[in-house]
């Protein structure tokens, strides 16, 4: 009897904390502009919640992860990292942002009461510590998404997004390129690591995943009965974008330093001195940047990186001609098979079902030549600087 008497209580207690919106509440999507930072390069999404009758101005970030939780980089790098739905008060968050020189624009949504209501709870349930955190991941499950299907659900699945508002034949993978402009390297390395599925075409409800894209579908997203999801727009002051700084370093050009890269390849060849140190070195880190892609794609739960083409040119067995196997003759026919996969992978470069990165011409065209290119009739072992045994 006092089990059942303490539970009630409980009941009774957790029904009074709950909040009922009044008539006066509005829920925003608020979107904030990318920032300088390379972690905030693709901007960000969060709900808000503002109702001057309750007191309540609060900010619904799904955002969030903690560097302190245990195997951090290893569950970044596996797919495996914990993202949270934080809260926090509307001021805060709007000084942070201002704090950073980053526009705000905030859209009141045209909810009825019920979907206000709906929508608060669900924000509320999810924010509790058994259901705040979630498995982040970039394309499908990130702060845009969330906001995006928790809408559709406080709806009742009665919104509808416009089915494209895209230029044709966009892909995911355009979709990132936009804002990785000023961050070359940065664009270079995310291109070699996603593999075939960021080539997807993508539409409205995909390219959500960005908040800037998320902004722009809530404009044109309708109802079933018509009625817009738009009721206003606000936006917030703009700031003068700061520009990368030696943005036209020579070194800041990806494709100017692999073509570097291909003129060194070949000076080795001519200059065997110059070839004993240059060569060993360049399987090794195109070897370590294979091992990378290969991990990402069979050893990870990351989606974007599996079918990656670019191990086609980019061998983990490159390790090989930096290690002492080189000594052996398996780094002959290691060499002469690398540059026949380098060479399909050319061949085909248009066709493929993946868009490779044009930077990795110039070393695709090296590894190519290294494998077939013996001066004086020496073989590969031997243009590496080691000998056959008994030679």
């Amino acid at each position: 009897m006092r089990l059942l008497f303490l539970t009630l209580l409980l009941l009774c207690s957790l029904t009074s904390q709950a909040i009922t919106l009044s008539g006066t509440a509005r829920i925003s999507l608020m979107t904030v502009a990318p920032g300088a930072e390379l972690y905030s390069t693709f901007g960000h999404s969060a709900l808000r919640v503002f109702d001057p009758e309750r007191g309540l101005d609060k900010i619904y970030n799904y955002g969030t992860f903690d560097f302190d939780q245990p195997h951090f980089y290893l569950n970044f790098v596996r797919g495996k990292l914990l993202y949270s739905l934080a809260t926090e008060s509307f001021r805060s968050f709007e000084y942070g942002n201002r704090l950073e020189q980053r526009q705000m624009k905030e859209q009141v949504l045209a909810l009825r009461p019920d979907q206000k209501q709906h929508l608060f709870d669900l924000l509320e349930e999810n924010a509790t510590p058994a259901n705040r955190d979630y498995l982040y991941d970039f394309f499908y499950d990130n702060c845009a998404t969330r906001i995006r299907d928790i809408l559709q659900k406080a709806t009742y699945d009665s919104l509808q997004w416009e089915r494209n508002r895209l230029p044709e034949g966009t892909t995911l993978r355009d979709l990132l390129g936009f804002y990785l402009t000023e961050h070359p390297w940065t664009q270079y390395g995310i291109n070699l690591v996603l593999g075939k599925p960021t080539d997807r075409l993508a539409d409205t409800y995909s390219s959500m995943f960005l908040p800037d894209y998320l902004h722009d579908a809530v404009s044109g997203a309708r109802f079933l009965n018509g009625q817009s999801l738009l009721f206003a727009e606000n936006v917030g002051p703009d700031y003068p974008r700061i520009e990368a700084t030696s943005s036209n370093a020579w070194w800041r050009h990806p494709f100017l330093m692999t073509g570097i890269l291909l003129v060194m390849g070949i000076a080795g060849r001519l200059r065997p001195g110059f070839g004993r140190f240059f060569e060993p070195v360049f399987w090794f880190i195109l070897g370590l940047a294979g091992t990378v892609m290969a991990t990402l794609w069979f050893l990870t739960d990351h989606q974007a990186t599996k079918w990656n083409f670019n191990l086609l040119w980019a061998l983990p067995t490159h390790l090989l001609l930096f290690t002492q196997a080189a000594r052996s003759k398996l780094s002959r026919f290691h060499a002469y098979m690398a540059s026949f996969l380098a060479g399909i992978c050319l061949v085909i470069w248009t066709v493929l079902p993946q868009e490779l990165p044009l930077e990795s011409l110039p070393v695709v065209v090296l590894v190519i030549l290294l494998g077939v290119w013996h001066p004086g009739g020496h073989n590969c072992s031997t243009s590496l600087s080691w000998k056959e045994p008994g030679v």
